[in-house]
């Protein structure tokens, strides 16, 4: 039994011998290209999905703009109008009582005419 636990033992030991490799530099050198490629192809990803949201984003704040900018303007027009309506009807009224105060003395001129060649 300790033969077979010995054999065991030896052979996962010598499964583990490659753990204990160095790494040279040219390896070190490999790895760190592999990296860089790797960051910068993530990068490149990462910039492309950035720009495309800040297009959508520009899009969308477009649209609103736009919106915010109609509202302000149904806005202006909804209070604006009744008051220009309003205006214009006032001008009217006082043009209609001139012209009755002128009639008013036309025709207290005619009776006092009236009544003068009586």
């Amino acid at each position: 039994m300790k033969r077979k636990v010995a054999f065991v033992a030896l052979c996962f030991l010598s499964f583990t011998a490659f753990a204990f490799a160095e790494l040279t530099q040219t390896d070190l050198d490999k790895i760190q290209s592999i990296v860089d490629t790797s960051v910068e192809t993530s990068e490149k990803q990462i910039k492309q999905y950035m720009d495309l949201k800040v297009e959508t984003l520009d899009g969308r704040l477009k649209q609103i703009f736009t919106l915010v900018i109609a509202l302000i303007a149904l806005i202006a027009v909804a209070v604006g109008m009744p008051q220009i309506l309003v205006a214009r009807q006032g001008k009217e009224i006082r043009t209609q009582e001139q012209q009755i105060k002128a009639l008013q003395q036309e025709i207290e001129t005619l009776k006092q005419e009236r009544m003068t060649d009586s």
